[in-house]
């Protein structure tokens, strides 16, 4: 097990707009891990897929691999510009980028709480799909109990923070006071949920909330939630004339609201409308951004309200590098020991069977000879006695001098005295 197999394959909001990113995602997470696992040298494979990133983590010997898996990506995605924008990191470094991301230092919202989350499902993905190696198992799972600590013991998640609470605080600053506004959400998921919750924070007494949902149910339980106003999906058109601002949180593969619906919407309206389109891939028509009175901001937009400082800045950046760098720095150590522990292991399992066979032998030989059971402990004690005194300085030098050691000598030696000590 070593770090130099470790590659990851990451398109972010960081190198590309949301707009360019989108063409790279998958439709199918399933299907992808599948194909990705099936090719040869892959030993593990995770996928990371957010709305502004998508990442996948490969555990390979073999950096052709990198190849085969970006063809396969291209294959699925139809994104001929792929190899072109991706980002190649490898070793440390990833292990090193999963800690931060876990942690919330990679999101556009800095501290943002839903990437833990995020983290914590493309690992259940990956163990549901049978995808990861025992590499990939123990990176995830540490970059998770990393982001959980950064958490606990830093007020980097003091103030709840995503880019659904970001797109609240704009929509209020740009309307100057919700009381009195009436707020359409289309999309009664999760990021639907973040939205709403981001506007009950508000204590907002006079706002109007609608919910439109494909799935009519789901609408009124988010309504009965807020005491809001629960619609079907093809009411929308009716509502978005009497709509102050419009929150998009749909994942539909086109458009819920094109250029023709808001058109003919703001028509018969006189005051300016309000749409945030928080959706991957897009679902509101870019050509709306054109229309008079309507104002259109995407997940890219959101990045200049998240630059000017719409939430409070995190104090402890600093803090948060330092201990993530230290877990990154005693995780490497961790891998780089892995050997020594299961060499470690085998030597004394194998030690162990041969103590039992030759108690055993010896008893036999003394079975004409009354033994009682106090007689029969001092031979098993003496016995683990002197394997414990032969194998002691040979496990204290190994983990103390591993990183000098050549380890493919020291197999060839212990296979000499330890014949049928597997590597």
């Amino acid at each position: 097990m070593s770090l130099n197999s470790l590659h990851g394959l990451l398109l972010t909001h960081k190198q590309l707009p949301i707009s360019r990113l989108e063409k790279a995602f998958f439709k199918d997470l399933e299907l992808a891990l599948k194909l990705f696992k099936n090719i040869d040298g892959v030993e593990g494979v995770a996928i990371l897929q957010t709305c502004n990133r998508v990442e996948v983590y490969l555990d390979s010997a073999d950096e052709k691999v990198v190849e085969d898996i970006l063809s396969v990506w291209e294959d699925l995605t139809g994104d001929s510009e792929l190899k072109i924008n991706i980002l190649l990191i490898q070793d440390v470094d990833v292990v090193r980028h999963l800690f931060r991301l876990a942690s919330g230092l990679e999101s556009m919202v800095v501290g943002e709480q839903e990437i833990l989350r995020q983290v914590k499902e493309a690992f259940y993905r990956g163990l549901t799909n049978n995808s990861l190696s025992q590499l990939l198992k123990m990176v995830f799972q540490e970059a998770i109990r990393v982001g959980k600590k950064v958490r606990s013991t830093t007020e980097i998640s003091r103030k709840r923070l995503s880019l659904a609470h970001v797109a609240v605080e704009v929509v209020e600053k740009v309307l100057k006071n919700l009381n009195d506004k009436v707020i359409l959400i289309i999309g009664a998921g999760e990021t639907g949920e973040l939205v709403n919750s981001a506007l009950m924070e508000k204590n907002y007494r006079k706002i109007t909330l609608l919910f439109a949902n494909r799935t009519y149910e789901k609408a009124i339980q988010l309504a009965n939630l807020s005491g809001g106003i629960a619609l079907k999906l093809d009411q929308i058109e009716n509502y978005l004339k009497i709509a102050d601002a419009v929150f998009v949180t749909t994942s539909a593969p086109h458009y819920i609201l094109t250029r023709g619906k808001v058109e003919e919407a703001v028509q018969e309206r006189s005051k300016p409308l309000m749409i945030i389109d928080l959706s991957v891939p897009r679902n509101v028509d870019p050509n709306v951004s054109h229309l008079k009175n309507v104002k259109l901001i995407t997940l890219d937009g959101l990045r200049e309200y998240v630059d000017t400082s719409v939430y409070d800045r995190v104090k402890e950046l600093e803090k948060i590098e330092e201990f993530i760098e230290d877990c990154v720095a005693k995780f490497k150590e961790r891998i780089e020991t892995v050997w020594v522990d299961e060499l470690i292991s085998k030597i004394c399992c194998y030690a162990e069977r041969v103590r039992l066979e030759e108690v055993e032998e010896a008893m036999s030989m003394m079975r004409h000879i009354q033994i009682d059971e106090k007689s029969k402990e001092v031979i098993q004690d003496m016995s683990k006695a002197i394997v414990k005194r032969i194998l002691n300085p040979l496990i204290e030098n190994l983990r103390k001098n591993y990183k000098i050691v050549d380890k493919q000598q020291l197999f060839n030696l212990l296979k000499i005295y330890f014949y049928d000590l597997a590597e």
